[in-house]
């Protein structure tokens, strides 16, 4: 059957099929099975029923699948949704035809599957219009300095175009670029890596995925479609990629900072660095879901051998709970509306020790989080309270300290982030009257707090969160 066969197929049956189309609720988190529920997804679609399992039993709803309807088969079976990616065929700038009609295949063979929540674009593919060919041109650069080692003379020509490529003058780069080659009497190695062509390709790219979502929406209006974007580009690049999608976000690594984890390019390089992203996502997709992808693994986790001289400076280590605990709610706080973990399939001999506490450590936080969800998919409250940080030895100003406060029912939770890498004792003013009086339960550290004059204070740790309730 054809691309175009299976579309009428679809088309003809979608209404008596396929469940209510796809919409987000007035605070953008995804409506399913008629109820706002905030995502946890597991970017892994474990070998292991136990651990596929354990997954969903901890809090997991969305699980990553291949395009295969047994993989949806046992995602259901755990009661958990599934996401999957359509590949470059959601791209339509080129190639249109066999592009639709390879999503009308994905659509007929996996649309009507229970388990389908999901489909998710191209990964980081704005990022990869700008990163494709400055991978190119590094081999390029190498050619480059084995020329000038026979003929020294094309050295200024080589210094030249690295000048002038360095400080992002890429016309001017592509000039001295081909007068180098054309010196040393050889072609250009790779000359269809173009710097001075990427934001057209970029927005090529994008209306080829809005063309493209709009389409996977006409033959599937019951599904989200979802753009995973890296820590990088524009907000005004990332707005074009996600004008038709009902979700977008990006993934950020950030643990262990300022110790050879280049990940983000903000000047922020810290593990807040996970709320400036999720600022950014909110900004580059307004109106949708923000899904924040965060670290479920060690950078040393992604080597084919680990360094161990690195690993007992702590390079490249794994992210500790307290640490991943915080990212969470960092994201939380910001406004995100799913969390996924990335990594956790390339974790370095999973049935060692230390790989079973990160596993757990990981489940632990995901436990909280969806504990928590009743609170999650509610609004802020209105007015919001203030908070005031104490003076202190380090170099901040009373800020760094972020606060939330929901109401699910008759309960109050109110969130409490400290952004600063040190301890901080604060105040939050302004919380409802209701809860004059009453004494708010954390969580962790265990504690209380009674509310007096509608303002707690209490301490925080570095980069922790804290977690308060009451009925």
């Amino acid at each position: 059957m054809t691309g175009w066969m299976l579309l009428g197929a679809v088309c003809a049956c979608a209404a008596l099929v396929l469940p209510d189309a796809a919409r987000l609720d007035a605070n953008r988190m995804l409506m399913v099975g008629g109820r706002p529920t905030f995502i946890l997804g597991l970017y892994e679609h474990p070998k292991d029923d136990a651990k596929l399992q354990e997954a969903v039993e901890a809090g997991f709803n969305l699980i990553q699948c291949p395009p295969d309807p047994a993989a949806l088969d046992r995602v259901h079976a755990t009661g958990a949704h599934a996401w999957v990616n359509t590949g470059m065929a959601l791209d339509l700038s080129e190639d249109t035809d066999r592009r639709k009609g390879m999503l009308a295949e994905m659509v007929a063979r996996l649309g009507r599957h229970p388990a389908l929540l999901v489909w998710e674009g191209p990964d980081e593919g704005l990022w990869n219009t700008w990163y494709g060919p400055m991978q190119e041109l590094a081999a390029e650069f190498a050619a480059m300095r084995s020329e000038v080692q026979a003929r020294p003379e094309l050295r200024a020509a080589m210094d030249r175009a690295h000048n002038l490529f360095d400080r992002a003058l890429w016309p001017e780069f592509e000039k001295a670029r081909a007068e180098f080659w054309l010196a040393a009497g050889k072609p250009c190695p790779s000359p269809n890596a173009r710097m001075d062509t990427a934001r057209q390709r970029a927005t090529r790219m994008a209306d080829g995925f809005t063309a493209g979502a709009r389409y996977l929406r006409e033959v599937d209006p019951a599904h989200f479609i979802w753009l995973n974007h890296a820590p990088r580009n524009s907000v005004r690049a990332m707005r074009e990629h996600n004008r038709a999608v009902d979700m977008a976000g990006c993934d950020i690594y950030p643990i262990p900072f300022n110790l050879g984890v280049g990940h983000s390019d903000l000047v922020n390089m810290r593990p807040s660095s996970v709320g400036d992203y999720t600022d950014r996502m909110r900004d580059a997709a307004p109106g949708k879901a923000c899904a924040m992808v965060l670290q479920g693994f060690g950078w040393q986790d992604l080597r084919e051998e680990v360094d161990e001289a690195e690993v007992k400076l702590g390079l490249g280590r794994r992210p500790s709970l307290r640490e991943q605990r915080f990212m969470a709610w960092d994201a939380i706080v910001h406004g995100a509306n799913a969390i996924l973990y990335w990594g956790t399939a390339y974790v370095k001999e999973p049935s060692s020790e230390d790989s079973r506490r990160f596993w757990s450590e990981l489940l632990t936080v995901v436990r909280e989080v969806r504990s928590m969800e009743p609170f999650l998919v509610a609004s802020d409250m209105r007015p919001a309270p203030t908070v005031r940080v104490e003076e202190n030895y380090a170099s901040q100003d009373g800020g760094g300290v972020r606060v939330a406060l929901r109401k699910a029912g008759a309960a109050y939770l109110l969130v409490v982030v400290n952004e600063n890498p040190n301890g901080v004792a604060f105040t939050v003013n302004g919380l409802p009257p209701a809860l004059d009086g009453k004494t708010l339960e954390r969580t962790e550290p265990g504690g209380s707090c009674a509310v007096k004059g509608r303002s707690i204070r209490d301490g925080i740790r570095g980069f922790d969160v804290h977690l308060y309730r009451a009925e």
